[in-house]
């Protein structure tokens, strides 16, 4: 699990006039008013501010919907999500920006000491995305429908260049002759890769070219853009083993329902309708008016996506 920037699907950050109006609220009389009921737990004045004392950089509304999602995804699913998943996680991303920990914590208001309760968040809603797609979306008509773009395994060298014309240079030296191919395969060795239609570590550009080559043949020069950034890079690839699916689809029924969660989870409107359901399930109202809209995001999102139906 990649480092997120404040949640899967969290909330964009609303006026900060919702937690002045609450600031009143402070005193020990108003201390214990409710502002978020749901079955078996409430979300009170003083459990936001105890709350934001170890996230105080985070959005009042982000915070409260974190305080919600926390209470109703852990009545599921936390005997899935332990102390030690949460820690064993928060030490893999640890170790993956390793000096520049802190740096990306802090620019998304975290510190080491508030990162894992938030991770404990995340994995539980990822838990409640992930139940959901399990148990309704590997149906035969979802997998038909990965079945016929999937393509198993390759092999093959895949180069990039900077430029349209260093990768035409590139190519005209590796297609000249068997030497030129030979010297082509020893320098780049180290781009010599498997993947197959589910991989994110080759751009997609340069699957749909690599999948129509046979063993040995080299491809034409292929643009990709990063969609991020929009820079363009140029890539060759020469094909070591192709593979053909064949006609048994439950063959590659792993793949296939791999295929059907990552469309899933990239999905925001799904993502949503999976929170929306358990916001309901769980009966959760919004009793402090300042934050009436709190939860809209999913709800009309889920009322929309019902309706199109």
């Amino acid at each position: 699990m990649k480092l997120k920037k404040l949640g899967l699907v969290m909330a964009t950050v609303f006026a900060g006039a919702a937690l002045v109006t609450l600031s009143g609220c402070s005193n020990d009389d108003s201390a214990s008013k409710d502002i978020i009921t749901m079955k078996g737990d409430t979300i009170r004045v003083s459990d936001l501010y105890k709350e934001a004392k170890h996230f105080p950089s985070m959005p009042t509304t982000t915070l409260l919907q974190n305080m919600t999602f926390d209470k109703i995804f852990a009545k599921d699913f936390g005997k899935e999500v332990t102390d030690k998943d949460v820690s064993k996680q928060v030490k893999e991303i640890k170790t993956q920006y390793g000096d520049q920990f802190s740096s990306v914590l802090q620019q998304q208001g975290l510190t080491e000491a508030s990162f894992t309760p938030y991770m404990r968040t995340q994995m539980l809603e990822q838990a409640a995305i992930d139940h959901e797609i399990k148990s309704t979306q590997y149906t035969k008509a979802n997998l038909e429908a990965a079945w016929k773009t999937y393509h198993p395994d390759v092999t093959a060298y895949v180069v990039a260049e900077t430029s349209k014309d260093a990768a035409d240079k590139a190519l005209a030296a590796a297609k000249k002759d068997d030497a030129g191919k030979a010297s082509f395969e020893k320098t780049n060795a180290s781009s010599k890769v498997t993947f197959n239609s589910t991989s994110t570590t080759v751009p997609s550009e340069v699957q749909t070219a690599a999948f129509k080559l046979k063993n040995g043949e080299f491809s034409n020069v292929i643009e990709a853009t990063n969609s991020s950034t929009g820079a363009s890079s140029y890539y060759i690839v020469e094909m070591v083993k192709t593979s053909d699916k064949g006609k048994d689809m439950n063959k590659y029924k792993k793949e296939l329902q791999s295929v059907i969660k990552s469309e899933k989870e990239q999905d925001t409107t799904y993502v949503s309708s999976v929170i929306a359901k358990y916001l309901k399930k769980y009966n959760v109202t919004v009793k402090e008016e300042a934050f009436s809209t709190l939860f809209s995001q999913f709800t009309q999102t889920s009322s929309t996506s019902s309706s199109s139906k």
